[in-house]
Parts: structure tokens; sequence; C-alpha cells
């Protein structure tokens, strides 16, 4: 294997217009999961990478510029379909196709028809695998990383292979994971929730790498920034005088929990550390919803209180919103818009609550028979499949939250409702950081053309912004003109927004029936709980028969799914001959694995050595381990179809 293209899809969404007032940075977010696979490949393997959003649509008739051996795409949720095209694309010109991402991690039965290999989870153990085995001729079709990645192997991410200056952000991951257990989040079942961390020492290197490349803003891509609040706290000391050594220092961003407004000092670091925002998943201020998704952050606090005392430090939110929760009747508009206003949110992200496959919430809405299949109303424009829902909401008809949403971001994306936003916020600032923000140059310029290509009405709303938070809290200043920003695209993109959910509303209108999901094959609640007891005897088992190691993870899934495919969902009571089935089935795995056993292992390190009896932490690991393969087997369940029994 000589050459690889790995490639982002795009979301065919932009108009030219918005494009021209962009200009050459098109693209919110650097690939950084390109980058760092890129990283993990060895140097002798040519690397490119193909931002469809940067280098534009990639289709039968595109010229590559080279033979590669292997086309890897990447994605989330939202890129479903487009990598599924890509997929298809890429075989139908005799190339060979992967898949890996959050995406593919949460719902790997979507891909498997359109793609040769699929990686399912983190990378930096199962790529290298994969290169060592493709070279020797006798890869898998599917590569899971069971285990969670030690973040200290993940090395720095290829940047000579990204075109920086067609961004806006570069991005750096510092952890992975999260301790909370919200029920529509999958978070926690791609990553874990026990945040994993970078060194410290490695996480600065990559923010330097990116500002010796022209970097002015990047993203933490934390699941939770404060997740590990002693990491969080020795990595804000670090970074507050390494952003002050640069000739203009950085402005960050990240995701974090609400909690953090208990923390002072925490805040204050955040401030001088120069982040200009903080995305949280405030949700609702609906305390019986926050109650039922299981978000105590939330519902054990005052929540206006604590946003108002955030951006009292010159940290705006951008906030997560949901409508449609079980405890949501078509009250929850008013109260949602009433919310924003008070609480001075300027930039909220509006969403329909959504169950993610696999996620507690799926879990308990398909049993319900709640769950609909998105098949026929998924739109060619990805920016706006974040508009769509797959429940059946309980408090109101489908109708009235489509109706209800529509008319919620008309009203937060008006210009005046807008403008009072902003100057709640600034009125709530009360302290300035220590080190001066700048505007940089690039977002005048931006800032340039957006103003001269508004409207009348956005005009004057910009020019009254400027003159309040120039006499309010001067040092606001770049921050306002960066949330203008976001308001003028989100302004310009709404049209399409409102055309997407009046199309919903049509084609529900007219009586487009629904299809609600099949019902899939669930890990029946009598096998978890011994299965976790058993687990270390199979662990042992497992582990003391395999020649190759590395693969210890994946046959310990593999004995768990062989067995509940045996009993299907008729299982209900675990006995004695269930554990010696389970036995058996260790050691035909082990048969099975040692028979393909390659002569030497590949790259990927084989899991730590776990002690089935003695030390507290490895008791935890085991603990932890046997949720993790529970979890992937239910993945693989889905497609499972149990053979009726005859009489």
């Amino acid at each position: 294997m000589k050459s690889i293209l790995l490639v982002s899809p795009g979301s065919g969404g932009s108009p030219d217009s918005l494009r021209r007032t962009l200009g050459r940075r098109t693209r919110m977010l650097m690939p950084l999961g390109l980058a760092t696979v890129a990283a993990l490949t060895p140097d002798d393997i040519e690397v490119d990478i193909w931002d469809e959003g940067v280098h534009g649509p990639i289709t039968l008739d595109t010229d590559l510029k080279k033979a590669y051996d292997l086309v890897g795409v990447t994605g989330y949720e939202t890129h479903v379909e487009r990598a599924r095209q890509l997929g298809r694309l890429m075989r139908k010109r005799g190339l060979v196709a992967a898949v890996g991402g959050p995406g593919v991690s949460a719902s790997p039965e979507f891909y498997r028809d359109d793609f040769d290999i699929l990686f399912v989870g983190d990378a930096e153990y199962t790529w290298p695998r994969f290169i060592d085995e493709r070279r020797a001729g006798r890869h898998r079709s599917e590569y899971r990383q069971v285990g969670k990645v030690d973040m200290a192997h993940s090395p720095l991410p290829r940047w000579d292979k990204v075109d920086v200056d067609r961004y806006h952000m570069g991005g750096v991951q510092t952890t992975r994971g999260c301790p909370f257990d919200c029920e529509f989040c999958d978070v926690i079942y791609i990553y874990g929730r026990q945040p994993r961390h970078k060194p410290v020492e490695q996480v600065l290197e990559e923010i330097h790498a990116l500002e010796r490349r022209g970097a002015e803003g990047i993203f933490l891509c934390d699941d939770n920034f404060i997740g590990d609040p002693g990491y969080a706290k020795a990595l804000l000391k670090e970074l507050i005088p390494l952003n002050r050594s640069f000739r203009r220092p950085i402005g960050f961003f990240t995701q974090i929990t609400l909690n953090v407004a208990k923390d002072d000092q925490f805040l204050e670091s955040l401030a001088d550390a120069n982040f200009f925002g903080l995305y949280i998943g405030v949700e609702t201020p609906n305390v019986e919803s926050l109650i039922e998704i299981n978000k105590p952050q939330n519902y054990r606090t005052d929540i206006v209180r604590d946003i108002k005392k955030i951006q009292s430090y010159g940290l705006p939110i951008k906030a997560g919103m949901i409508v449609g929760f079980d405890h949501d009747d078509v009250t929850i508009f008013d109260r949602q818009f009433e919310f924003l206003q008070e609480t001075g949110i300027v930039h909220p992200q509006i969403n329909m609550l959504k169950a993610p496959r696999g996620t507690k919430l799926w879990v308990r809405l398909h049993k319900e028979g709640r769950v609909v299949e998105m098949v026929d109303l998924r739109p060619d424009d990805l920016e706006t499949t974040d508009l769509l829902t797959n429940i059946l909401p309980a408090g109101m008809t489908r109708l009235e939250l489509l109706s209800g949403y529509r008319n919620l971001l008309q009203r937060v994306r008006d210009w005046r409702n807008f403008e009072a936003r902003v100057k709640t916020m600034v009125s709530q600032v009360r302290r300035r950081p220590t080190h001066r923000r700048k505007v940089s140059g690039r977002l005048l310029v931006m800032a340039a053309k957006a103003f001269f290509s508004m409207d009348r009405q956005a005009r004057r709303t910009a020019l009254r912004l400027f003159l309040y938070t120039r006499r309010r809290a001067p040092h606001m200043v770049p921050t306002v003109m960066r949330l203008f920003g976001a308001q003028y695209l989100s302004a310009r993109r709404l049209p399409v927004w409102l055309e997407t959910i009046d199309k919903q509303i049509r084609l529900e209108t007219e009586g487009r029936e629904l299809r609600r999901e099949q019902t899939v094959f669930f890990v029946p609640d009598g096998f978890k709980k011994p299965f976790r007891t058993s687990f270390p005897e199979l662990y042992e088992r497992v582990s003391r028969g395999l020649i190759d190691r590395s693969r210890l993870n994946d046959a310990l899934v593999e004995v768990a799914y062989d067995f509940l495919t045996r009993w299907g969902p008729s299982f209900q009571e675990f006995g004695d001959h269930h554990r010696a089935f389970l036995h058996e089935l260790c050691d035909r795995t082990v048969a099975k694995e040692n028979a393909e056993a390659p002569a030497r292992g590949g790259q990927a390190p084989a899991p730590r050595e776990l002690t089935v009896r003695g030390e507290r932490g490895d008791e935890l690991r085991l603990k932890r381990l046997a949720d993790e393969v529970l979890r992937l087997v239910e993945q693989d369940l889905r497609n499972f179809q149990p053979e009726a029994v005859h009489a």
C-alpha cells in the first residue's frame, strides 16, 4: 500500500453568497480526526486529505490526481447519507473504501453495505493494526476498539496535510469521555464515562503547532472540559502564559457543563486564557424535563443565576436547547424564548429532541414504539439534518412540535430579539480579563464584508451594539463581533431551515405515514448482572488461552454475542448451564483465534494484563470493560433476526 486518501464529507448547504462573505475560510473547523489518522500512518505511505467543504464534492468524474490504494471516509451521525454515497462512489471507481469516526462508531449497521472496511471506536490502535494486516494481505472487514485508548498514544496531528488557511478554527482534543449520564446523549457510549486526557505538555505542543501555522482560534474538542477539574486547571495554568507569549493570543472555545459556575477560580482562568465562549448543554428551563433526562447538574441548581454568573466573566454561552421532552407541552416554546431573552444567551443552538441509536432514550422510546424511521425525511442539505426528529412526542402531536419549533427559531433569529439578548449579556459582564483581547485583521475584514452585505435593519443593529458595548464593556467588542457574525450567518440560513421544517409539516399534514423503526433485539436485562458477575472468569479464561493478546477484547465481544444469538430474545434467567455454555464459547473462540493468529502481532499494543483477583483498580477496569462489551454486543444485535421457533 503506497497511498491513501482521507475524506471529510461536505454539507452541501452553504450558498455562494455566504462563501463570498466568508472568503477563503469556508469551513469552520479543521479536520482533526483525519489529521490524526494521517499521523498514525507510517511515513512510507503517502496520505492526502480531501475536505469536501473546502475542495468541493467528489463525483465519479473528479480528478483525484493519484491512483489511491485506499480511501478512508469519516463523519458524524449527520453525515451518514453523504458518507454512504462516498463509499458507493469510491467502490464504483474501483477503490477500496473504509469508514471511521463518531457516526460509524455509534451505528455501524448503517455503513456495512457501502464500505469494505469499518473502524468502530478510537483509531489509535486499530488503524496501525490494519496497516500491518493489509500489508500482510489478510486484513479484516471490521476493526473495533473495545477497551479505551490511552490518549498519550494519540500523535501530534499532521497539519501539514491540511490547508490551514481555509478554516476559521483549529482543533485540539484534550480529553475524551464525560462523567454525566444524560439519557439522550451518546458521548458516554462512544468515549466512555471516565474522562481520559492527554498529557498537558502534549496539548501545549499541539496548540503551539497550530499557532505557528497561523491559527487564530482553537476549539478544544472535549466532550466536557471540566469532566476532570484537576486536569483542566493544570492545563489552564500552563495555557495562560503560553497564550500570552504569542504575538497574537489565540481565542479558545470549548464544551463544558453548567457546574463550572460553582468554581470562581476556574471561570477566572478561562477568561484569562482568552476563551471567547463556552458551549453548555442547558437544554430547557423545564425542571421536570431535566429530571426526566437525568441531568442533575442542571436541575439541582438555579440555572438562570448560574448562566448570569458565567457570563459575568465575559464568557458568553452558546447553549444547547431542546424541545419535545416527555414533560413538554405546547407552552414550552414560549417558555424557551422567554428564558433565552431573560438570561441573555445570545446564540442558542435549538433542536427538537432526537433519540440517537444506542442511547438510553432510544432504548426506552423504542420499547414504547415511539421511534420512527427518518429515511423519507432526510434533506439533501446536510446542514439541515439537525432539524429532523425521529421521535413521537408524549406531550403534544408531532405537528404541534414541528410548528412550535419553527416559530421559535424564527423569533430567536429576529434581529430585535438578538439585539436585546446581546445587551443583556454585555450588561452582565463584571470582570475584565487580565490580558486585553485584540481584534484580528481577519475578523475586521469579515465584519466589514458582512456589514456591507446586510440590510438596513441589520446594519443599524450592528452600529447600536457596537456603541453599547464600547460604552459598557469595551473589552467585549471582539466577542460581540464574533456573536454578530454567527447571527448574520444564521439569519441568512434561516429561510433554508424554515423550508425544511415546512416540508416535514406538509408531508405529515398530507397524511404521509411515519414508519416506526423495526423492533430490534436488545441485551436482556436478566443477562446483564450475571454477565458482569461472571466476566472476570471469562476474561481470565480467554486471556490465558490466546496467542495474539491484542485480540482479547474482540474475542470477549464475540463470546457474548454468540451466547445471546444462541439463546435469543427468549432468555429469561441465568443458570449453571448458561455459565457452562459461556465457558465453552470462550474455548471455541480461543481455538478459532489461535488458528488465525499471525506469527507476530501488529503494532497495536495488547490490553494491559488485569488481575482478576487483586487490585481495586483492576476490578474497576474489569467492570468497565464488561459494560463496554455489552454495549458493543447490543450494537451488533441491531441487525440480528432470530429464527422463528416452530412447535
